[in-house]
């Protein structure tokens, strides 16, 4: 077995195990379950901490804080508008999901109330070159 082919029944096997499915043993079928799985969005949650800190260079220490999620697209047909407006609305309640998750484990600032909207704008910001390249392969 070629080292290809073996990365695709693994990654196929590992899809399956995740998802609790079992497949018969056909390359195609797998190569069609690793592409599935490859259907995704990558949506960052930034939050930005700034911290005040004595220093000669800067004067401030920023720390950002990421969560990633993934938003798949497998059963979307991107060509379709409206699916292309389903795509959005999956990225936009993903980015929010995720950016209250972020504010609930590092709590707001009392003078810093916007930043879940600032957080969920720049996820959303940041996901659409890749959705974009998504729609352009569909097509």
């Amino acid at each position: 077995m070629n080292k290809n082919r073996f990365f695709i029944w693994s990654t196929a096997f590992a899809v399956l195990v995740a998802t609790g499915f079992v497949i018969e043993t056909d390359p195609a079928i797998a190569q069609q379950v690793v592409e599935k799985a490859q259907e995704t969005i990558v949506v960052e949650a930034p939050i930005v901490r700034r911290q005040v800190v004595q220093s000669r260079t800067t004067g401030a220490r920023t720390e950002i804080i990421e969560l990633r999620r993934r938003v798949s697209y497998a059963d979307l047909e991107l060509e379709n508008q409206s699916d292309v407006a389903e795509l959005e609305t999956r990225i936009e309640a993903t980015a929010k999901d995720a950016c209250r998750k972020l504010s609930d484990m590092f709590p707001l600032s009392p003078s810093d109330r916007d930043e879940i909207r600032r957080c969920t704008n720049q996820a959303v910001d940041d996901a659409k070159e890749e959705m974009q390249q998504a729609i352009a392969a569909a097509s």
